[in-house]
């Protein structure tokens, strides 16, 4: 489920880089959507492989 909404995260981002306005993510910049869900990603990962 994490897995999940990074890439939901990560998607959004890209798009808005691309140009493309996405209602549920507009107040939020692409930079940032983009950063958070790689840390997202591996710090889950990184959770992951300790357990």
């Amino acid at each position: 489920m994490t897995y999940i909404v990074a890439l939901a995260m990560l998607a959004a981002g890209l798009a808005q880089l691309a140009g493309v306005d996405l209602p549920g993510f507009e107040d939020k910049s692409a930079l940032n959507l983009v950063f958070d869900a790689l840390a997202v990603i591996f710090l889950r990962h990184g959770v992951a492989k300790l357990a």
